[in-house]
């Protein structure tokens, strides 16, 4: 059964078209590599799977709910599922790494002070920041700041995460985390959609592909299919034969 489905998907910004007609599904447990040039579109649709852009026209089931037309209430209970980690890891700058981990948990749930706390002792030691608790989003490297980010995504144990450029602006070493982490999330059976340029990342992680180009999902087919194709849109988009 898909988990994420997404059924001719139109979206626009006043007369500027982005998708028309985008379909794709994710079945549990898979990651899916949703690539394609810049300006295609690739994060409206990441946003628009959990509620921060509204469908033109098309459909969207998350766990085969008709979420289309959700209202923001309703999104809210969703978005308890499905987190989002952000590209730049949008942590709240005024807060330390403790308060933006505990906010979701704050927000969503009626643990106890000490529950939190010891929740975001074993997420820290998990994504490998022990010792960043009181450190403020502008003390951390780059690197530290998408772990945490992700890490915050992860506090209300989802079923799906979506990842926009995970992995941008980093280093090998840091990639590698990130890499390794995205992995271990999926061992743990989390259904993702991974949107990137980095496509070393996205052939170690992801299962399939969508390819996203002119408006509409050009090539989908599982990781091994497209990398071997010399004729596959995605090959050649390697390459950096296609935009």
């Amino acid at each position: 059964m898909a988990i994420i489905e997404v059924k001719n998907f139109h979206k626009g910004f006043g007369k500027k078209s982005v998708h028309e007609g985008v379909s794709l599904y994710v079945k549990k447990g898979e990651c899916l590599g949703l690539v394609g040039g810049s300006g295609t579109g690739k994060s409206v649709l990441l946003r628009s799977l959990i509620g921060l852009e509204k469908a033109d026209k098309g459909e969207i089931f998350i766990e085969d709910i008709n979420v289309t037309d959700f209202s923001e209430r309703q999104w809210q209970q969703i978005r308890k599922k499905v987190a989002y980690a952000f590209q730049g890891g949008a942590l709240f700058d005024s807060m330390t790494v403790f308060q933006n981990l505990a906010y979701p948990l704050k927000e969503h749930t009626k643990l106890s002070e000490e529950e939190i706390r010891h929740k975001i002792s074993s997420q820290l030691k998990d994504f490998g920041l022990e010792g960043s608790e009181k450190l403020y989003p502008n003390e951390l490297s780059g690197g530290m700041q998408k772990r945490v980010g992700l890490a915050r995504a992860m506090m209300l144990e989802p079923d799906i995460i979506l990842y926009d450029e995970p992995t941008a602006g980093l280093d090998p070493y840091n990639t590698r985390n990130i890499q390794e982490l995205i992995l271990n999330l999926k061992k743990k059976g989390v259904t993702s959609i991974l949107v990137t340029h980095d496509m070393p990342t996205a052939f170690a992680v992801c299962d399939k592909f969508a390819f996203l180009k002119d408006k509409v999902i050009k090539e989908q087919g599982t990781a091994e299919q497209l990398k071997n194709q010399s004729d596959s849109l995605i090959h050649q988009f390697i390459q950096g034969n296609i935009l």
